[in-house]
């Protein structure tokens, strides 16, 4: 490979970074309110909020918010906490046939999209307080059979930050999509070490030895850097080498987006693995993945696709249960004084970018 072809390949130059970005508690702070505060979050599959008045309790980031299906078909979504006493409204994810959610301290009580509709002893508040009263509203959007939230009023809508990602993502036409499969994990790990993992191919032949080694043609993988997000392409063996070069790649690759922060896409055509990383401390993060089938292809019976999807939803819990296993033994050595800086090749340019932006939001 020459220079140009490698330069196309891998667009950026090695990088590195303190080993103290993942472990200093003033820098994880800063990374919650300049990061995470202020984007687009996938909060759930749009199947948890199928009909009027059911709703989705999403704690995470020492936030809780509901996100609630209205009367009228439309997402309302709200911090979490009545606005007498700073009670928690409502416990846990469910259906709420009467609209009404009642603070359990004082009886306060707010319908689906947070507005107040009663108060206990009205008469001895304040009248002006209570006349436009309601729980802080969260910014609520709608993408690839998901909802979004922003804790954020600065951030342009979801369809403009994701930008190039949103567009690549239309093609599989993820609304036809089920989200049939869920995956939990709690990992002793910066945030930041779950996303790196996932950002680039160069582990392959050596984590995944026995999954993934075989499959895909992990040193072709092209990069590509649409800040603050980022993509690649991977051959397949047995799948790419049956279309031509000009092919969309969409069809011929596993195309694998990050929507930063830190939620990413393994497509395939007709089915995808999708997850997103959420830190809970300076070492400890939240994985939740999700397993989407598109519809059944022609051709194939429904008994049989289910049968595949079942297959390749096995096979991806496995290759996330050998990260996992790696990613938790960093957690091990995460304060070793052994450990200075980290290095990013060429072949891991996405990381490069990735730290790239996080300086940049997170800067004084």
């Amino acid at each position: 490979m020459d220079k140009a072809e490698r330069s196309a390949q891998y667009p950026l130059a090695p990088g590195v970074v303190s080993s103290r970005t993942y472990t200093d508690p003033a820098r994880f702070e800063r990374e919650i309110e300049e990061v995470f505060y202020k984007t687009w979050l996938r909060v759930c599959p749009l199947a948890d909020l199928a009909k009027p008045g059911d709703y989705v309790i999403w704690e995470e980031l020492r936030q809780s918010v509901v996100i609630a299906r209205r009367e009228d078909g439309g997402l309302a979504a709200w911090h979490n906490v009545c606005q007498h006493r700073g009670a928690r409204l409502v416990e846990e994810s469910g259906h709420c046939s009467s609209g009404r959610f009642v603070c359990p301290w004082h009886g306060f009580i707010y319908d689906l999209s947070g507005k107040l509709r009663f108060a206990p002893l009205r008469q001895e508040f304040d009248p002006a307080r209570l006349e436009t009263i309601r729980a802080r509203p969260v910014r609520v959007e709608v993408f690839g059979g998901f909802a979004w939230i922003c804790l954020s009023d600065d951030v342009p809508d979801l369809r403009t930050y994701l930008g190039e990602i949103g567009a690549e993502l239309d093609w599989f036409g993820l609304e036809r999509f089920d989200t049939r499969y869920r995956l939990e994990l709690t990992l002793e790990a910066n945030w930041k070490v779950v996303v790196d993992a996932f950002n680039e191919t160069w582990h392959v032949p050596f984590t995944h030895q026995e999954t993934l080694s075989q499959i895909v043609q992990w040193g072709k993988a092209r990069l590509r850097i649409c800040d603050p997000h980022s993509w690649m392409t991977i051959p397949v063996k047995g799948m790419t080498d049956r279309f031509p070069e000009d092919a969309d790649h969409r069809k011929s690759h596993i195309t694998h987006y990050l929507a930063f922060p830190n939620t990413f896409y393994s497509n395939f055509p007709t089915h995808l693995q999708t997850w997103s990383i959420c830190p809970v401390g300076p070492t400890t993060s939240h994985f939740v993945a999700y397993g989407m089938v598109g519809p059944c292809p022609e051709g194939m019976s429904e008994e049989a696709w289910a049968q595949r999807n079942d297959h390749d939803w096995n096979h991806f819990r496995a290759v996330a249960s050998e990260d996992a296993r790696v990613i938790e033994g960093w957690g091990k050595v995460a304060h070793s004084l052994g450990q200075q800086d980290y290095m990013f090749n060429r072949a891991e340019g996405r990381l490069t970018a990735f730290h790239a932006e996080i300086a940049r939001r997170v800067s004084p």
